[in-house]
Order: C-alpha cells, then structure tokens, then sequence
C-alpha cells in the first residue's frame, strides 16, 4: 500500500484502498480472533479496534499487530487515533498499553465510562450479576460460574483507560480521502459505534452486524433498559445506508448487508415469538425459558450469552406490556403472559436511543407464528459481561451508576 495514495475505492474483492484488516487472535470464550484495522492517512494511521493484550513477554498482542501495521507500511509510532467500537476486552483489552507506547487519542462512545468503571470495580460487578441470576432461577452451583465470567477476561485487559474523545454518535473524521461517520449503534453493547464512508457506502460494523452469526444483544443491570429495541433501531439505521462493503468486527468482510440485517431480524423475532408463546403456555423464570431457548448452549460462556439474550427479549416484551413478573415464595422471578394473545408489535416501532440512557418506544420485534425454541448462541465477542439482567423491581433498586467521567448510567431495572 502506497501510504502517499489519495484515493480511495472498494474494488471487486471487497477490500478499500487505505484500510488494511488485521486479524488478531484472542482464542477465549469461543471467539477465535478479532479484527483491527489500519486505516491510512499519510504519515499516521486510524486503528479501529485494538484486540486483547497478554500478560506474556514473548507475545502480549502487539506482534500480530506490528506485522499487520508492516504490511499496511506503517509502525506502532504512526497510530495517531484509535477508535473503539465497544468496550468488550476483546476489542479494547490492548487499548491501554498503545496509549502508553504512541500518546494516540482514544475515542470510544460516552457510555463505555460504563464498561470502564465495571472493570474498575469488577467485584461489585460480578457480585451484582450473581445476584440478578439468583433473582432470575440459575441454581446456587452456577451463579458463580457463570455469574463471575467478567473474571475470566480481566487477564487479558493491559489497563482501564477512558475515552480522550467521547462519542455521541454524528461525529466525523477523514483517513486519505475517505471522511467517516460515527454512528451510535447500541444494543451488543451499550456504547457501540459504527463508522460509516457515505462516498464509498462502507460500514466498520463492529459486532453490530456479523457475517454467519447472531450478535447477542447483552442486557447489564444500569445499561439500557431495552436493549433488543435500541438494537433493532439500529439495525434500521444501518439498513437505511445500504452498505455494499460491510467490515466486522469477526470474520471476513461481506457485501450482503440487506440480507445478513434481514437473517437477524427474523431469529431475534423468532425467538421473541418464542418466550412470548412459553410464558403463554405456562408462567417461567428467565433460567427455564432460556433453558428451552438454547438446549445446546453448555460451556459456561454459552450459558451467559443464553441468559443475557433471554433477558434482553423479556424486556422487550415488558416495554410493550405482554409480560410481567411477581415473585414467587422462594424469592425467585416468575414471568406470566398479561394478556391473550393479540398482534405483535413491529419490529421496526423500536425508537432510537438518546444518549441519557432509556430504549424506545413501546414497538418490539415480536413477530406472530409459532415459536421455535431451539438454537445455538452465537460466539460472536464478548468482551467480559458486566452485571447483565433486568432490574430488582419492588427491592432496592441497583439503578444507573456514574461512569468514570461522571456520565449517568441508564436506568438498568425496570
């Protein structure tokens, strides 16, 4: 790449003049790799996304990146910014140690201050999801398993380190001759960004959008009250660009953008469909329908994303009033169906998500038909779960904590 290039153009392999995809392993929680890329812009680089750091002198996660920085014709030295679509340590976790070795700027989303102070507290973090499965039926023998999983990607986080330019969604930089978009796109992750190339119809998709895999939408108590509908809205709002070239954040780039949006569309209204019909049929914990929603979901991993997905659907179904809860005499939430069937809300009645925090408005992705409660989770990156679930109702609320920087959090219980 001749880094003195001013034009940009996708060719027909679906690669961008100026941006070079470097695939870094991360080998924990089913996800193989993620992907950093190296955007030019002439004597520096734009790096989006940073991979996982290693407390290891032989390999600590820079030497997959200086090679894929080689190729682009490029050192650490020229990284000037580097771009977070979200906070999961899987895309941040070697953030904090380029800041130390190149003094570049680090923009991520306002509301990773959020991710920040939960690794800044892991144990209270961790406490509080443990708690919120308890709430939710998960058996005293797995709320520590599963519940301390945050645990489990701490080693491969160098340091916590803030945003330098905080995001809100609207803001624009150039690389060489492309201008890029940051457009706020919550629901994976609560302060999630995607970048956009309106010249070249370009998405940097993050874990938004994923090639052969269902993003789970993650609830985390004092995130988004209604995640599943801020994430349909943003499935819109890329949907509206039509991209025709599509980075991710896992796997190889693809141009099938209309279809992949489509596909996810309808599992995550199939599965809506699917709790909405289970708690029909009989009242349930959020641990027994995600049981029957996900049979083959086993490794500890598996059962996490499996228990976040279910929440964030039961919330959804609640925001449209559908389904509530009581508690039942063991301390434990039960859901029940509020009303006999009737016609689901539209998916796309999902409103957008300001950046004080609450989901949108009472339209949900719930989709009529029969339910399908089988399937897999998908792998696709999760950077170390917070304190997932939906709120403690009648008790003591956890509410939305201050991030680092004093942003609010969002209103995490119902």
């Amino acid at each position: 790449m001749d880094r003195a290039s001013g034009t940009s153009a996708v060719d027909a392999a679906g690669t961008v003049d100026g941006v070079t995809r470097v695939a870094l392993p991360v080998g924990l929680h089913g996800v193989d790799s993620v992907n950093a890329y190296v955007l030019a812009d002439g004597d520096t680089v734009t790096l989006v996304d940073a991979g996982v750091w290693r407390a290891d002198p032989d390999d600590d996660g820079l030497p997959a990146l200086e090679r894929g920085l080689q190729r682009a014709g490029y050192a650490l030295r020229d990284i000037s910014r580097i771009v977070v679509t979200h906070a999961h340590i899987d895309h941040y976790g070697l953030a904090g140690r380029l800041l130390e070795l190149t003094g570049a700027e680090l923009w991520m989303h306002a509301m990773t201050d959020l991710d920040c102070e939960k690794y800044r507290h892991p144990q209270t973090a961790m406490a509080r999801r443990r708690d919120m499965y308890a709430d939710h039926g998960l058996s005293a023998d797995e709320q520590e398993e599963i519940g301390d999983s945050l645990a489990r990607w701490l080693p491969y986080l160098h340091s916590v380190v803030e945003a330098s330019t905080r995001l809100r969604g609207g803001e624009r930089f150039t690389t060489g001759a492309n201008e890029w978009e940051v457009l706020h796109t919550p629901g994976h992750s609560y302060g999630h960004v995607c970048l956009w190339s309106a010249r070249e119809r370009v998405l940097f998709s993050g874990d938004h959008l994923l090639p052969g895999v269902t993003p789970p939408v993650t609830f985390e108590r004092g995130f988004d009250a209604d995640p599943l509908a801020s994430y349909l809205a943003s499935l819109d709002l890329i949907a509206q660009r039509a991209p025709r070239l599509v980075l991710p954040g896992h796997g190889r780039p693809f141009t099938d953008a209309a279809r992949r949006i489509e596909a996810i569309s309808r599992t995550k209204a199939r599965r809506l469909a699917a709790v909405r019909e289970l708690i029909e049929q009989a009242p349930s914990t959020v641990t027994g329908i995600a049981d029957r929603l996900f049979p083959k979901a086993v490794m500890n991993y598996q059962r996490n994303y499996a228990l976040s997905e279910t929440l964030a659907h039961m919330a959804r179904l609640r925001w449209s009033g559908l389904v509530e809860r009581r508690i039942r005499r063991d301390g434990v939430y039960e859901w029940y169906a509020t009303a006999a069937r009737s016609p689901a809300p539209s998916a796309g009645a999902a409103g957008e998500v300001g950046p004080g925090g609450g989901a949108g408005t009472d339209g949900g992705a719930g989709a009529s038909g029969s339910a399908r409660p089988g399937g897999n989770v998908g792998s696709g990156g999760s950077g170390g779960g917070g304190a997932g679930g939906i709120g403690t109702g009648g008790r003591a609320g956890t509410g939305g904590g201050a991030g680092a920087s004093g942003v609010a959090g969002a209103a995490g219980g119902e």
